[in-house]
This record gives C-alpha cells, structure tokens and sequence, in this order.
C-alpha cells in the first residue's frame, strides 16, 4: 500500500502550532492562576467592607455591654447575581452579641486588633470564605469580634465565565495563528511551486529538457538543491547525448557491412549459388534476416533523430495532404511488391497544420510501412487526410490482424512486441519512433478498431492547426 509523500506544509503547521499551542496551554494555566487570585481578592474586599460597616456601627449601651447598630448597607454590598448567603456573627468574650450562633468562631487572641483576617470554613455544609476583625472598643478591656461570611457561589460562577472567556480567546488566537500561519507558509513556498511547475512544463511525453534551472529565481535556502539538480541534468544531458551518439554510430557503421552484404547475395544469386532449392533457401533467409536487420538499424536512426530533435523543433504551415500523399507515392512500390492494395483519400482543398515537414514524413512513412508489413498480401491499406470538427489528422486503416485493445498502447514502447503466430517479426521500434516524433511535434497518436467491421487497425494522428500558435519551436 502506497503512502503519501510527507507534506513540507502540514510539516511546518505542525512545527509551529504545537509549541504554540503548548504555550497557549501554559498561558491558560497562568491565567486561571490569575483569574482565581483577582476573584478571590475582589470579593475578599467586599467582605471586608462589610466587616468594617459593622465595626465602625460597634457601641456600648447604659448597661457598659456592646450593641451594634446593624446598617443595611453592610451586607447589602455582598449582595450578586449567584444569590450567596451572607452570616454574621459579633461577639464579645466568647457571648455572641448578634447574627448567627453557628458560625465558626476565630479566637479573639489570634487576631491582630484593627486587621482582618480571611479563611475557608465550612457553615450549614456550604463551603463559605470568613472574614473576621477583632476591633477594640473604648471601655471595654478585650476586642469585639466582627464576622462576616459568604457562600462561595458568587466566586466560582465569575471564575467559571473569566475561564471560558479566556479559553474561547485562546482558542480564536490559536485559530487565527493557524490560519494566518497557512496563509504564510503558503506564500513562502510559492517559489518551490513556481520552481515544481517550471520543471514539469519541461517535461512531455517521450522527451525532458535538460536545461538548467535558473538558480537566482529561487529563495537562498533552495539554491544548493536547484545547483545539484543542475549538475545531474548536465550530467544526463552528457549520458543521453553519448547513448544517441552511440545508436547513431553504430547504426551507421553497421549499414555499410550490410549493404556489402547484400550485394554477395545478388551476386551469389546471379551466379548460380542458388540453383538448388536448399541454396535458394538459404538465400532466402539470409536475405530475410538483413532486410530484418536493415529495417530495425533504419528504426534506431529514426529513434536517434527523434531523440536529438528533442532539443529544438522549429515548426512551420505545412500542407498535410500534400506530405501524405508525397509520403505515400514513395510506399506504393513496397506496397505492391507485397501484394498490398493500397489506397488514398483526401479533401480538396489544402489542409494546413503546424508542424516540421520532416517529422511528418517519417510519423506517416513508419505508420504506412507497419500497416503493409503487417497486414500481408491481399491486405487493403487506406491513408485518408481529414480536417474537420476533430481536428487535421491522418487516419492510415488496415485489415490485417490488427492488436488487441489491450496492448494498444504497450506498443509504443520501446522493443515492445506483440505475440503473433507467424507473420513477419518486427523491431518493437516502429510505434516508438512515431510517437516520440508525434510528441515533439505536439500531435496525437491513438490506436482504434479498423471501421470497416472485422479485423484490422486504425492508427490516427491529429495534427495542431495552423490557428493553434505561431510558427516556431514546438511546446516542450
């Protein structure tokens, strides 16, 4: 099972928003630390308030024994929306004066006189926060203890919305970080897309150029990649333009001890070397096998010459009938020396196209001779020349032995053959040949079903039209 290639930008996402993240987790932390200590100490502070109404209201009657008069004001201030309870209590010498007897006393002589002081305590099984000061009295020989005490409803409801507040900016920031951080790095890593689409804008199919990649148009971080893909298309440039100089050689080189070759076959002919039927035989073969020979070397040519055209094509208006039909008078001795019929149609006007001359040639010239070799005698072969809403092309149609759909397009590869009981034994060049020749040229090549019912093959090439571009190098 393939897996997808690692994503430089999901990478970079990750990098950057997980310490972020992590660092918004720590901020969250600190900042309910904060939030509980602003709400604890704003409340604690209107407890106190109400500690210090109730002290300042502290008296003594005729009697010399406390009273208070307890202002509204002291507990009203404790009011909130949470509805908390409020208790009070205030006692002197350990006798409670007024509010409530159950609330849990502090000792009167742990308390610094003036102070207040706060804690946590449990009242009717609420947990509730006390504040409490001992407050001295003229007259009276020990403190006064003040009391007032709170649910802690109020607290953590204001705690629970500061919370949530925090948390949602949190998570818009972590939010509008990512998106502004995509954003960002999507920017950054346009010029390796611009770099990515320069380098697949070269490549079409049967051909790739080697040119060098302009390094000052990338950032400085991509420069010593784009330099070391520079030296390994410079140094396939040298190993493809040694393998065709090669094929090219050797091709040439063999042609002359061919040709030497073929001429003692007429001369042993000629001379009675094949006046038994085991000679003629021999004869025979041998023959065969050096025109086998000869074709395929004149293949490797062609398919050098489609490979070195890789470079630069200058296309121009070419005549598509006229070049089929040029291409076809040179096929029609073959085609009856093979016992082939051979036939042509085309429109009557001129059917223009934007293409090298040459190329054409040999793409109709390979097409035409594969249609004759294979269909064999008393096969019928038609070229016909269109131009219509499909386009300018030229259909080449045979009822030979055809090849089947699924090997129609296997056979444009290179030595790719298809497995036939006799007939003749080709190079596995032919196709390839066409279609890397149709490549630089920007035509089509499809193999279809012959249209006249039974076996056979139609092979179309669709041109580009005059009204397709200027005259000039074909797309690469």
């Amino acid at each position: 099972m393939s897996r997808h290639p690692p994503s430089l930008r999901r990478g970079l996402m990750a990098r950057m928003l997980l310490p972020a993240a992590a660092l918004a987790l720590v901020l969250g932390f600190g900042g309910a630390l904060v939030i509980r200590d602003v709400v604890e100490t704003t409340h604690d502070r209107l407890l106190d308030g109400s500690v210090l109404a109730i002290a300042e209201r502290l008296a003594l009657d005729e009697d010399n024994e406390v009273t208070v008069d307890l202002p509204r004001v002291a507990l009203g201030m404790l009011e909130s929306q949470a509805q908390d309870r409020i208790y009070y209590s205030v006692s002197y010498g350990g006798q409670l004066v007024t509010g409530y007897r159950d609330l849990p006393r502090a000792a009167v002589t742990e308390l610094e006189p003036g102070v207040t002081r706060h804690w946590d305590s449990v009242m009717r099984g609420a947990p509730v926060r006390v504040a409490a000061q001992a407050r001295r009295i003229y007259g009276k020989p020990e403190p006064v203890l003040v009391q007032v005490a709170e649910t802690r409803d109020a607290r953590r409801a204001l705690q629970t919305r500061l919370l949530g507040g925090l948390i949602l900016l949190e998570a818009g920031l972590l939010g509008l970080v990512g998106v502004l951080t995509w954003h960002g790095i999507g920017r950054g890593l346009e010029p390796l897309n611009r770099l990515s689409a320069e380098i697949d804008r070269r490549a079409v199919p049967g051909a790739i150029s080697l040119r060098p990649l302009d390094a000052s148009q990338v950032p400085k971080e991509a420069v010593a990649p784009v330099l070391a893909f520079n030296t390994l298309l410079a140094r396939l440039e040298q190993a493809m333009g040694a393998m065709r100089r090669f094929t090219a050689d050797a091709s040439h080189q063999m042609r002359t001890p061919l040709a030497v070759l073929r001429t003692h076959l007429d001369l042993a002919r000629r001379y009675g070397v094949a006046a038994s039927s085991e000679g003629r035989a021999a004869l025979d073969d041998i023959e065969g096998a050096a025109e086998r020979l000869e074709h395929l070397l004149s293949q490797l040519i062609a398919l050098a010459r489609a490979d070195e055209a890789a470079d630069a094509v200058t296309t121009t208006d070419l005549d598509l009938a006229e070049v089929a039909a040029a291409v076809l008078a040179e096929q029609v001795p073959r085609a009856l020396a093979a016992g082939v019929e051979i036939a042509f149609e085309r429109p009557d006007g001129p059917v223009m196209i934007l293409a090298h001359p040459t190329l054409v040639g040999e793409i109709l010239g390979n097409l035409i001779d594969n249609a004759i070799r294979y269909g064999g005698s008393g096969a019928s072969v038609v070229v016909r020349v269109a131009n219509d809403a499909a386009g300018a092309r030229v259909e080449i149609e045979d009822d030979g032995p055809g090849i089947p759909s699924s090997e129609r397009e296997k056979v444009f590869a290179r030595f790719y053959r298809v497995a036939r009981s006799g007939g003749p034994e080709g190079s596995g060049l032919g196709l390839a040949v066409v279609r890397a020749l149709a490549d630089r040229i920007g035509a089509a090549v499809t193999l279809e079903e012959g249209s006249r019912g039974g076996p056979g093959l139609l092979a179309r090439v669709v041109f580009r039209p005059v009204s397709s571009g200027l005259s000039g190098p074909a797309p690469a």
